[in-house]
């Protein structure tokens, strides 16, 4: 099963939604992690190379509480293992103005996720 990480860069970072995969609910978690000159240079961040990054953050929810499965720098076409998927990153641009903003900036993210 091949599918889509549902983020819509437009609303900003950080970022949380539920994602279901099989018969389990995750919480997924984006956020970004850039220095104050980065951001204060402004301009559209390529999170998938050198300097800035993506962080992405996974959770099986339980019966009492959120189950950690993953916390970890995104890295381009490099799998991450979550339980019973995996997220692979193929693209992360974020504008500054969508770091604790939302907004139509030109961010993109795609992300594929499929079972392991």
């Amino acid at each position: 099963m091949q599918a889509s990480l549902p983020v819509d860069a437009d609303e900003g970072f950080p970022q949380s939604f539920r994602l279901r995969f099989g018969d389990r609910v995750h919480r997924i978690e984006l956020y970004v992690n850039a220095t104050e000159d980065t951001v204060a240079r402004g301009g559209l961040l390529d999170l998938l190379g050198t300097g800035p990054f993506l962080v992405v953050a996974v959770h099986r929810e339980g019966p009492a509480d959120l189950v950690p499965l993953l916390r970890r720098k995104a890295v381009r076409d490099l799998p991450c293992p979550a339980g019973d998927f995996s997220i692979v990153f193929k693209e992360a641009v974020v504008d500054v103005r969508n770091l604790n903003g939302t907004g139509s900036y030109g961010s993109r993210i795609r992300a594929g996720v499929s079972a392991r």
